[in-house]
């Protein structure tokens, strides 16, 4: 009786993931019309009734799109996600009234943004371990004056996407370290950081700390090993923050969020692993720094 209902939850996500493809199709051809109508209202001396028409079509062209793929989102979370998190946490709790992780309490490098904003909360105990992950979206936002019709409008950027986790360790450490990856004009105008010794891990990794010869007693060999096998199977560049009271933080710039069905061009059958992988991949790397 379960595997009949799960199949038939599962064929019912298969439904919704098409229905979100052919919504996502039909918003982008909309917002390209209004794109279009909005472009030659500019260019035929400034129409302001074209440029307007074309406007509020790339606006509904948009919000069609959002629909879909948020209905198709909310049907994959409620078919798929209790069961991964389930075997992976205890003591689950849904978008928790007072949110532990802010990814601004961190001292995890982020790009330039105005606004910074926290969505899905899921708290749970990992092996007695409290644990939250969220998705993090950090934006900018500019304002600008439309030539054509001398109005100020507001644009509004997503400069990062990532999926974070806080664990508490229980433990303390003899002082705080950030690790984050090394990019090429770090290595081109040798960016102050710490070296490890692990020519590998100094190549990938940007390392500060309030106490350098502490942070490298962190990172032992073994577990400089253990991040480095994380980083070859990583989904996306990563970072993580550790204090001296016990709080860890990894952030993992993905450019999505836990559970996201992205274009939806995957199987339900796909998605669960997916989902799986990327929940393990996260646990893998608290079990790096447990019993530090």
């Amino acid at each position: 009786m379960t595997e009949q209902k799960t199949n038939r939850t599962e064929e019912q996500l298969t439904q919704q993931l098409r229905k979100s493809k052919s919504g996502k199709l039909g918003g982008k051809l909309l917002s390209l019309l209004g794109g279009v109508i909005a472009v030659a209202g500019m260019i035929f001396g400034g129409n302001l009734v074209l440029v307007l028409i074309g406007c509020v079509l790339l606006g509904v062209g948009q919000m069609v799109q959002g629909s879909a793929k948020g209905k198709a989102s909310q049907q994959a979370f409620d078919a798929l996600v209790p069961d991964i998190v389930n075997a992976a946490f205890e003591n689950i709790q849904l978008n928790p009234a007072s949110p532990l992780l802010d990814a601004q309490n961190t001292n995890i490098p982020l790009p330039s943004h105005t606004h910074s904003s926290g969505s899905g909360h899921i708290r749970g105990t990992y092996h007695g371990l409290v644990a939250e992950l969220c998705t993090v979206r950090l934006t900018e936002v500019s304002e600008f004056q439309r030539e054509e019709t001398g109005l100020w409008e507001k644009n509004e950027q997503i400069v990062y996407t990532g999926q974070w986790m806080l664990c508490q360790l229980n433990q303390e450490f003899p002082t705080w370290l950030t690790l984050w990856p090394r990019e090429r004009l770090d290595k081109l105008f040798g960016s102050k950081t710490i070296k490890t010794g692990n020519e590998a891990f100094d190549q990938r990794f940007q390392l500060s700390s309030g106490d350098e010869a502490a942070a490298l007693r962190i990172l032992t060999p073994s577990r400089i090993q253990q991040i480095l096998a994380l980083s070859d199977s990583s989904f996306g560049k990563f970072a993580v923050n550790l204090n001296p009271d016990g709080k860890l933080y990894i952030a993992v710039h993905s450019g999505r969020g836990f559970f996201d069905i992205g274009k939806a061009r995957e199987t339900p059958a796909q998605l669960r692993q997916r989902f799986a992988r990327e929940l393990h991949w996260f646990t893998e790397l608290i079990d790096a720094f447990c019993g530090a």
